[in-house]
């Protein structure tokens, strides 16, 4: 009895094991996310590029996915790459573009990211606070899908 107790231990550890690797946890689930994370900051890094060039407008199919959805605080949604690179067009350069993702959590094709950005426009105003987006998982790589922004 207590060979075969012993062997269902086994079965269920190795099915916890297995159930916590389907989930996203384990060394698995870390390597995804870690991946995601690494491919998101570097999405990122080109948007904040970009915004400093003072040519985002140029960067919304790099960036957005093709029925992406910007939220600005204040203002009407823009949907999608048309109305994205209307709303964008003539953007100054900015003095500094800073996103800083405090939190991201990938699930299967989405991920969520929270963080707060820091620019500053051509005649020194800054501007500082918090956004929220939902990325996804597209066959050119992660993109952002939704994103609002106080």
């Amino acid at each position: 009895m207590k060979r075969r107790l012993r062997g269902l231990r086994e079965i269920v550890a190795a099915g916890g094991m297995l159930a916590v690797w389907a989930c996203g946890g384990g060394e698995a689930g870390r390597s995804v996310e870690a991946t995601a994370r690494a491919e998101i900051e570097a999405v990122t890094r080109r948007w904040e590029a970009s915004l400093l060039a003072g040519t985002p407008d140029m960067a919304v199919a790099d960036v957005f996915t093709p029925d992406a959805v910007r939220l600005p605080s204040g203002e009407p949604a823009v949907q999608g790459h048309e109305a994205i690179v209307r709303a964008l067009e003539g953007s100054a350069p900015l003095r500094e573009a800073r996103f800083t993702i405090d939190d991201l959590e990938v699930d299967g094709t989405l991920a969520f990211a929270n963080g707060t950005y820091r620019v500053q426009g051509p005649d020194g105003v800054e501007l500082s606070g918090k956004f929220l987006e939902v990325w996804k998982h597209t066959p050119a790589g992660w993109r952002i899908h939704r994103v609002m922004w106080d």
